[in-house]
């Protein structure tokens, strides 16, 4: 019951003194369920800031062998092996993650992948006090506006570009949450252009 009281409370703040924390998760396949997490990334926001230091950045512990997906997440096999295990990450995520509201590009995804791993875990009760998906956010605006979603409209790069905001170093997941977050910042700032939105709203607008 109390945790309920606190989400909502939370929501009803304005969306800039929300407690709001952008991830990244890097995985070796598309399937949230089974594949494994490779490395995640999360960076807190203060509106305007990016609190860059307070960030987290984990590699989780693996074994198997090279896939091309790490490779292309930038990750070895010496990284792999030299990581942390996955409840060592999972825990350090959740004491960031503590009464925040999530930021992702393809939220569902990440959130999909955060839940398995916190089974895995034992902390299958786990979930944030909202969820907001940059990608989600930009396709509602883009059809708002009655724009053609052309093949790769949604990317996360694409996605900057329309804000004017620079390219980035990407398919690396601190890179990745890092311009996450920016992208949200600018979302949020144009979503709240001439009025005071609560948290409840701008999560409703990224949904």
């Amino acid at each position: 019951m109390m945790e309920r009281i606190a989400r909502w409370q939370h929501r009803r703040q304005p969306w800039q003194s929300g407690k709001w924390l952008v991830v990244d998760i890097e995985t070796n396949g598309l399937d949230a369920k089974n594949d494994a997490m490779l490395s995640i990334a999360w960076v807190p926001l203060r509106p305007p800031v990016i609190a860059f230091d307070q960030h987290g950045y984990h590699v989780v512990k693996s074994t198997d062998g090279l896939s091309q997906a790490a490779v292309v997440h930038q990750l070895s096999s010496a990284d792999l092996a030299a990581g942390a295990p996955l409840a060592e990450v999972m825990q350090a995520f959740m004491h960031a993650a503590q009464g925040a509201l999530l930021v992702a590009h393809n939220a569902r995804f990440d959130l999909e992948v955060l839940q398995v791993a916190a089974q895995k875990i034992g902390q299958p009760a786990w979930r944030p006090h909202g969820v907001y998906c940059t990608l989600q956010a930009e396709r509602r605006r883009l059809l708002r506006s009655q724009t053609e979603l052309q093949q790769g409209a949604l990317t996360l790069a694409a996605s900057r570009a329309r804000y004017g905001l620079p390219p980035f170093y990407g398919h690396h997941a601190l890179n990745d949450a890092l311009a996450c977050g920016e992208l949200f910042l600018a979302q949020a700032y144009r979503f709240a252009s001439g009025h005071h939105p609560t948290v409840a709203a701008l999560l409703k607008s990224g949904r």
